[in-house]
């Protein structure tokens, strides 16, 4: 019996673009396995704007549901996380992969304050109502502490992969394709 067709929606951060890194490949592989993939298009990722991209992941996202699986880099996780907290508050989702992720402020990059300042992430749902959590961290990114994703990985209860000298995940780190992210997500797509 084939299994019924997942969404997957692949939510990049500040300063790229969804055609960047390793969003391009990855979308490819999800959709060569059968599936869907959509890379959102979040606007101005160069000076991020909270309510803009929380109506961009409205407009771009119009139902989720147990088939649905998210996968965020950066602070696109971030956003996510704030969106994910007031959707499924009547619906489950199948899976969420976070790359880089994070939810208090960065020494690296103080004009994202007010911006994070806005997330609002309600636990008990995140946790009850996303089947299953993944948190990816890099011991060397210079943007994201490895103690601040593994924070959030705590907060989330979700399962922690740290990727040995992978920087923020991006093509100038060698992230042109993203062997772990899918390892991880193939096993969801069959289930």
């Amino acid at each position: 019996m084939p299994s019924i067709q997942k969404k997957v929606y692949i939510v990049h951060g500040d300063r790229t673009l969804p055609n960047e890194h390793w969003f391009p490949w990855l979308s490819q592989q999800i959709q060569h396995s059968g599936h869907f993939a959509r890379r959102l298009i979040l606007p101005d990722a160069n000076a991020p704007d909270f309510q803009l991209w929380q109506q961009a992941l409205q407009m771009q996202i119009p139902q989720l549901d147990q088939h649905s699986i998210i996968i965020a880099h950066s602070l696109g996780s971030l956003a996510s996380l704030h969106f994910l907290s007031q959707a499924l508050s009547e619906t489950q989702i199948k899976g969420l992969i976070l790359v880089a992720a994070f939810k208090d402020k960065l020494t690296a990059r103080p004009e994202l304050d007010p911006f994070i300042e806005q997330a609002k992430l309600n636990m008990p749902i995140l946790q009850k109502q996303i089947s299953r959590r993944f948190v990816l961290f890099s011991c060397n990114d210079p943007i994201v502490p490895p103690p601040m994703a593994v924070l959030l990985g705590h907060y989330l209860n979700a399962q922690m992969q740290e990727v040995q000298d992978a920087g923020h995940f991006m093509r100038q780190d060698g992230f042109t394709e993203f062997k772990e992210v899918w390892e991880i997500l193939k096993p969801m797509l069959a289930s």
